[in-house]
């Protein structure tokens, strides 16, 4: 990083994508050598609860919950505190959701076993969390975080939505932060969510 800076000079943006997880803050970064030369370090806080994952859960919640560590806010205090400055922290959002079947109708399917299943685009959540299909939607009030679960189905849904996206914008500004990326413009067709983020750092 410090050879690649040297090389282009300052006039250049210099950013890297970073895992979520604590591990990877302490594992995989040597933060205070790095991060003079980056311009900033976009934080990967999605897939939180990942593909591997045999337990249901957030992907990408704003806060920590009893049952789960790895949110946007447990990352950002993080790398705070191994020396990161605010303003060259990007948080993430999805637009998609991922999908667990086999699970059980406790809890709304939240923190219970189940098997991944797939991704959903936010432009196809009409069609796929319907509730033709039984799904039926809720908000985790400390987690800040949407779910879904079909009983018919025994599936459960995690995702970002207009409400935790304008939740996740206001978080930014208050923090001070670099600003918030997602990941992929594809998913969103409508730009609902895009405009949830436009319209909530409007003037930030």
């Amino acid at each position: 990083v410090l050879e690649l800076r040297r090389v282009l000079g300052p006039g250049y943006e210099l950013s890297f994508a970073a895992g979520g997880f604590k591990s990877f803050f302490d594992q995989s970064v040597e933060w205070d050598k790095v991060m003079p030369a980056l311009n900033r370090v976009n934080l990967m806080s999605y897939d939180l609860v990942s593909g591997f994952s045999t337990v249901t859960g957030h992907h990408t919640p704003l806060y920590a919950t009893a049952k789960q560590e790895a949110s946007v806010d447990a990352g950002v205090q993080y790398l705070k505190k191994l020396g990161v400055p605010a303003h060259k922290i990007v948080i993430g959002a999805a637009f998609y959701g991922r999908v667990w079947e086999q699970v059980q109708d406790v809890n709304n399917g939240l923190y219970q076993s189940g098997k991944f299943k797939s991704f959903v685009h936010y432009s196809r959540f009409k069609e796929r969390l319907s509730d033709k299909n039984g799904f039926v939607f809720y908000r985790d009030s400390v987690a800040h975080a949407p779910f879904a679960y079909s009983a018919s189905l025994k599936e459960y849904a995690t995702f970002d939505d207009p409400i935790s996206l304008r939740e996740k914008t206001q978080y930014a500004r208050r923090e001070k932060l670099g600003g918030i990326m997602f990941w992929q413009l594809t998913g969103d067709s409508s730009g609902e969510l895009l405009d949830a983020i436009y319209n909530s750092g409007k003037g930030y």
